[in-house]
């Protein structure tokens, strides 16, 4: 009995013994990895050049293969004969892609006439072009073609799904199906990408936001992101992309944004700490400066000022925001944020609140 009894007492001895020196070991370790994370040296970002961007290159190998020579007025090559323009074509264009005149509105160049109308409800103006001789609709490439319901219609249930009525609710009061509502939804937002490409363009931004937040889509088997850029001041949104969060997507949204600037509009911008957008923007704001008479270096442009806002959170809710400027002394950037006529402190809230309601949509 008494050897069982010392036994336990030196295994319990062991025991005790062996967690004390577990936890300094443990302890030492900790210690060691602490003091190797403070003395480890922030990771230096390089500014990349447009020769990086796979769209600017698309885009230079587009404008060397393209043929920019408009064709010669019809006016001056039509003879004698031919209909006479007795309504203004101002606007409308030839859809025909193989017709020289394809894409041209402008009235004094193509060779679109009137050509009666039809529809019974309303009149519907056709058109014919003189040079392919191809009929077609005015309606053609909008919302309203080959629908036989009345224009006025369609207009009054578009303004009520923009002002968030149900489809349901617009199916019992104007007796049209909610799958064909859905389906004029899904028209107007294809015509609103158009108008949006066509007119939001030579934009003069001040501040720029740009932001992503993660969307659930139906039926998709990967993650999806929506992509959002802004102007602090004005509140409009000149690009809109959805895809993954890859760089990319940071490519490809800096790129739609500088090309729906102003020629020399350099606004300041601001990200999240998503180091993509470093890259994709060091890429596009910068111009080719030759070194000593032997070569190109990419130089980033003076008035390009560039910062991260990074919110720091704890159980949900911000406890610090932290400001980087990457591109820019500290001074300048708020000096030049003063000048444009905004505090030397800025937020994302805008953005986040707008992404926010864009992937409420998104589905």
């Amino acid at each position: 009995m008494k050897d069982l009894l010392v036994t336990l007492a030196i295994l319990s001895l062991c025991f005790e013994l062996y967690r004390i020196l577990r936890g300094y070991w443990i302890r030492r370790i900790l210690k060691k990895k602490r003091e190797a994370k403070q003395l480890r040296k922030p990771r230096v970002m390089k500014p990349k050049s447009e020769r990086d961007c796979p769209f600017c290159m698309k885009e230079k190998e587009k404008l060397r293969s393209s043929k920019p020579e408009r064709p010669t007025a019809w006016s001056l090559r039509k003879g004698h004969g031919g209909p006479i323009k007795r309504i203004s074509m101002q606007g409308y264009f030839c859809s025909n892609p193989e017709c020289e005149y394809f894409c041209i509105t402008d009235e004094t160049i193509h060779a679109l006439v009137g050509y009666g109308g039809h529809g019974k409800q309303e009149l519907i103006q056709d058109l014919k072009c003189q040079a392919c001789r191809k009929k077609f609709t005015s309606r053609k490439n909008t919302i309203l073609y080959r629908l036989k319901t009345q224009s006025g219609l369609v207009e009054k249930i578009m303004w009520l799904l923009a002002l968030g009525v149900d489809a349901s609710t617009l199916e019992e009061v104007f007796s049209v199906r909610e799958i064909t509502v859905r389906i004029w939804s899904c028209r107007s937002g294809m015509q609103g990408k158009k108008l949006h490409d066509r007119f939001m363009l030579e934009l003069d931004l001040i501040h720029g936001q740009l932001d992503e937040l993660w969307a659930n889509m139906k039926r998709s088997n990967q993650d999806m992101w929506v992509w959002v850029a802004s102007d602090a001041t004005t509140k409009i949104v000149p690009v809109m992309l959805v895809g993954g969060r890859t760089q990319e997507m940071a490519y490809k949204i800096v790129h739609e944004l500088k090309g729906r600037l102003r020629s020399g509009c350099v606004p300041v911008l601001s990200t999240d700490g998503l180091k993509n957008y470093f890259y994709a923007l060091t890429a596009h704001y910068g111009m080719w400066e030759r070194l000593d008479d032997k070569k190109l270096i990419w130089v980033l442009l003076r008035d390009f000022a560039y910062a991260q806002v990074i919110n720091h959170q704890k159980r949900r809710r911000t406890v610090e925001v932290e400001q980087r400027i990457l591109v820019g002394e500290g001074e300048n950037y708020h000096k030049r944020l003063r000048a444009v006529g905004l505090s030397g402190r800025i937020n994302t809230s805008f953005i986040e609140r707008l992404n926010l309601t864009i992937r409420q949509c998104v589905s």
